[in-house]
């Protein structure tokens, strides 16, 4: 409600789609067993609703447990680090790995593959091409696709408009000026679609 200049400010809801990716562990975990998160950085908004989606999806898993949940601060190399003390403290407790997002998954299969653990099912977050390619080959079972190509042109499209006069940003109801973007959910009976779409090429969208 701040004049027209300011047009629009546009985010992701992670938290859904962090439970989504937490339903899909649980159901490959055969709804028990023990699994630990690693996050972001603790502050961080995103890493703050990737874990509350963990939490949402665990009521409904009760034999589930949630044995630690530790931030990895984003990285690979800290994640590798981590989940290797998570085995040296829990051992075969742990059956699934719920990542915050993919370069936390990609140190999580070092420190398993340190190990000689094969097959534990894991999730992650961010669609990054590589982590598709561990989808596709069975690695991870599931990330998600925020869509920065199309975040990045539908701000700017509504900015151009609003300067052109096509629409008066202060006329528009709040949900038109502050909203939450669509994330894709990127599973094995879609990755291959999804990264023909999405990662080798790009969508035609109507701006």
């Amino acid at each position: 409600d701040f004049g027209d200049n300011w047009v629009s400010h546009m985010s992701w809801s992670d938290e859904k789609p962090a439970e989504n990716t937490a339903r899909i562990l649980f159901e490959a975990m055969g709804g028990k067993g023990g699994v630990v998160h690693l996050g972001g950085i603790a502050a961080n908004n995103p890493a703050i609703e990737r874990l509350n989606g963990l939490k949402n999806a665990l009521k409904d898993f009760p034999d589930i447990e949630l044995l630690d949940a530790q931030p990895a601060d984003w990285d690979t190399t800290k994640a590798a680090e981590l989940m290797a003390s998570f085995l040296t403290k829990y051992g075969d407790k742990i059956t699934g790995v719920h990542c915050a997002n993919d370069n936390i998954a990609y140190g999580v299969m070092e420190a398993l593959k340190a190990e000689g653990i094969e097959g534990m099912p894991i999730v992650a977050y961010d669609g990054n091409p590589e982590a598709v390619q561990m989808v596709m080959d069975g690695q991870l079972l599931a990330t998600v696709f925020t869509n920065p190509h199309w975040g990045g042109g539908i701000t700017l499209a509504l900015a151009y408009h609003a300067a052109i006069g096509t629409f008066k940003p202060s006329e528009e109801p709040n949900e038109h000026r502050e909203f939450y973007g669509p994330s894709i959910l990127v599973t094995a009976a879609d990755a291959a679609d999804f990264k023909a779409k999405y990662l080798d090429s790009v969508p035609t969208y109507d701006w």
